[in-house]
C-alpha cells in the first residue's frame, strides 16, 4: 500500500507453488483540501481504501506500507565491530551523531551491508534508517482505518531496490539508477550488486512539473496544470516533433514540452550530484542504466530526453513485468505500482 499525497497505489499478489501472481491491484486518487485537519485527512483516505477494497472483492488482512520525504533518514556509516545482540543494546548511542533528528522522535532500524577494515580497525559498513515516530503512526493509521493490519513500514526507496531484484534477477555487471517520480517527492536509489548504495529524496516531482505548466499556460484554475500534462502528447524531443507543433499552432503541447525540459533539466542537475557522489565512494560500478517509475514516468519521450541528458539507456518501469499475465491494468498506470509493488513483494516471514 503506497500512500501517496496524489493517490493510494495498491498492489496484492498471491503465491501458489512458487509461482507469484497478481490478485488485485489498485490506484485511488485523492481529492482532499489541504485545510483539512491531519486526523480526519487520515479517516478520510482510511475510508477510500476500505471501500475500494470492498468494490473490487479484494481479500486482504496484513499491509505493508512506507515511507520517504523529510520524516526519514538512510545514512551509510561504518561503526565499531560489534555482535548483533551488543549493536542492538547500544544502537541509539552509535546512530545518534549521524541523525539529525531527536533520537527519542525516531524508530531506528539498521541493515549490516558487510565488514570492512578502516585505518587498521575492524568495522561494520551499515545501513541506519532513522523514521520519525510521527510519520510511521500516521501510515499506521491510515491502515486501521482500512481496516488492515499493517506488518511492515518500508522506506520507498527499498521497496523499489526489493522490486528491481524480482524484474531484473540477473544484476547488471554496472549499477542502476532508480527514479521513482512522484507527486511531491521524487525517491532516488543507486542500486550495485543487488544492493542500494545511495539513496536520496529530491523535492523536484510531480507537482513541480504542473506547476511549471500551469504558469507557462498562464492558468488559474486548480488543477490546470496536472490536466494539461494529461491532455499532452509529451515532450517535443525530434527537430520533427517540434516543427509538427509549430506547423499544427499546438501551442498548449509547445507550452507544456518547453516548461516540464525545463524542470527536467533541474531533475537531471540534482540526480547528477547523486551520482558524483556514489562514485566519489570508490565504487567500482558505473550507471549503465536508469529506470523510470511513478507517475510522470507516463510523460511521452521523457524517456528519450533523459537518456539524452544521461548519455545511457533509459527505461520506464513495468513492475509486474515478472508476472506471467497481469490482465488488463492499463500501461499508463503501471509504472505508478512500483513501490506498491515492491512492498507487496516483502515475505510474512520478513516481519515475523
Amino acid at each position: 500500500m503506497d500512500i501517496g499525497s496524489y493517490a493510494v497505489k495498491l498492489v496484492s499478489f498471491t503465491e501458489e507453488k512458487k509461482q507469484i501472481r497478481l490478485s488485485g491491484w489498485g490506484y485511488i486518487p485523492l481529492s482532499i483540501k489541504a485545510d483539512i485537519p491531519p486526523e480526519e485527512r487520515k479517516a478520510i483516505i482510511g475510508e477510500e481504501i476500505r471501500n475500494y477494497l470492498k468494490k473490487k472483492g479484494i481479500q486482504a488482512k496484513h499491509a505493508a506500507t512506507s515511507i520517504s520525504g523529510n520524516a526519514v533518514i538512510v545514512r551509510y556509516v561504518k561503526l565499531p565491530k560489534l555482535a548483533k545482540k551488543e549493536l542492538a543494546l547500544t544502537l541509539n548511542v552509535e546512530a545518534e551523531p549521524f541523525i539529525p533528528f531527536d533520537i527519542k522522535d525516531v524508530n531506528l532500524t539498521y541493515s549490516i551491508l558487510g565488514d570492512v577494515t578502516e585505518e587498521g580497525q575492524p568495522k561494520m559498513e551499515t545501513v541506519l534508517v532513522a523514521a520519525k515516530k510521527e510519520a510511521v503512526m500516521d501510515k499506521i493509521d491510515i491502515l486501521n482505518e482500512a481496516g488492515l493490519e499493517p506488518v511492515i513500514v518500508d522506506v520507498d526507496s527499498f521497496a523499489l531496490e526489493t522490486l528491481y531484484g524480482k524484474i531484473a534477477p540477473q544484476q547488471d555487471a554496472n549499477a542502476v539508477l532508480v527514479l521513482n517520480i512522484g507527486h511531491k517527492v521524487t525517491n532516488l536509489s543507486i542500486i550495485s550488486q543487488g544492493v542500494t548504495r545511495v539513496v536520496r529524496d529530491i523535492f523536484i516531482a510531480g507537482s513541480t512539473f504542473e506547476k511549471a505548466v500551469q504558469k507557462a499556460l498562464k492558468a488559474d484554475a486548480p488543477g490546470a496544470g496536472a490536466e494539461a500534462v494529461r491532455r499532452s502528447k509529451g515532450l517535443l524531443y525530434s527537430d520533427e516533433e517540434k516543427a509538427a507543433a509549430i506547423a499544427a499552432f499546438d501551442k498548449e503541447g509547445i507550452a507544456v514540452s518547453k516548461a516540464a525540459g525545463g524542470i527536467l533539466k533541474d531533475l537531471y542537475t540534482e540526480v547528477s550530484r547523486s551520482i558524483d557522489f556514489y562514485l566519489s565512494q570508490g565504487m567500482e560500478h558505473s550507471i549503465s542504466k536508469i529506470l523510470l517509475s511513478g507517475g510522470i514516468a507516463n510523460l511521452g519521450n521523457i524517456a528519450k530526453f533523459m537518456s539524452g541528458d544521461f548519455k545511457v539507456p533509459v527505461e520506464v518501469a513495468d513492475p509486474f513485468s515478472f508476472l506471467p499475465e497481469h490482465g488488463a491494468v492499463p500501461k499508463e498506470v503501471l509504472p505508478a505500482l512500483a513501490v506498491a509493488s515492491g512492498l507487496a513483494l516483502r515475505k510474512m516471514k520478513d516481519w515475523e
